[in-house]
């Protein structure tokens, strides 16, 4: 896929293949494009050429079908404020014909104690949660998740990977971009590592750590020396 704004090239050329049943990591630092990807992904975003197929269909041909068989969470979701946490759950579910029991997500996300909180009075972490929360609301087949995990305490951290797991075991495909090396690492299956809009490198974590470590070649060593300084904010 190809997507550029104006004379920036965001996406350059990424190709990809994610399996089902799998909790796929991109990673890379940010304004490496992970963000585009997955607002492409979801179709919030059209690319400028390229083929996307999602559960075997075409994006393009089936995206009112794959509206209804995906959820999302975005850095920017934006929620109603002036509505109680339980009226925006019920209010996103009723746009879906398949429907995962609201119980079970109140249960699996502890938002008992906020169902009648107005969003505008919730704390970001819970904000956050009831993102993840609308998410869900459609009992998808694909999850996408834009760095869920920025800004939330280590436990909280915890707690998230530990239902994206149980989700997992469910047989949900989870993608989910972070600029954390080290938690997608530790919590993926694969990972594609996105640098400049491009693909550096895409397999299981421990495989890229040795790649990182000791494989990779002269071109790919320039991008990921380039990606280390991004990382620790300091410029080439």
């Amino acid at each position: 896929m190809l997507k550029s704004y104006g004379m920036i090239r965001a996406i350059r050329g990424i190709t990809l293949r994610i399996h089902r049943g799998e909790i796929f990591g991109v990673i890379g630092p940010r304004g490496s494009g992970k963000t585009t990807l997955i607002e492409l992904l979801i179709g919030i975003q059209k690319a400028d050429s390229g083929q996307l197929h999602l559960l075997g269909m075409d994006a393009d041909k089936y995206a009112d079908q794959l509206k209804q068989r995906i959820g999302f969470q975005l850095q920017d979701t934006s929620l109603h404020d002036r509505i109680k946490v339980k009226e925006v759950l019920q209010l996103f579910r009723s746009y879906y014909k398949k429907k995962r029991n609201l119980n079970e997500i109140i249960s699996m996300l502890a938002l008992q104690p906020y169902l009648n909180q107005y969003v505008m009075d919730l704390t970001e972490n819970w904000k956050q949660r009831v993102a993840f929360a609308l998410a869900l609301v459609n009992d998808p087949d694909i999850i996408f998740l834009d760095e869920p995990s920025s800004g939330l305490e280590p436990q909280a951290q915890t707690e998230l990977w530990t239902i994206l797991k149980r989700l997992r075991g469910e047989g949900k495909t989870i993608v989910v971009s972070t600029s954390q090396m080290e938690e997608a690492q530790q919590h993926c299956d694969r990972v594609a590592l996105i640098v400049g809009g491009e693909l550096s490198l895409c397999n299981t974590p421990q495989e890229i750590k040795r790649k990182l470590s000791f494989g990779i070649n002269e071109v790919d060593q320039m991008n990921l020396q380039l990606t280390s300084l991004r990382w620790r904010g300091e410029t080439a």
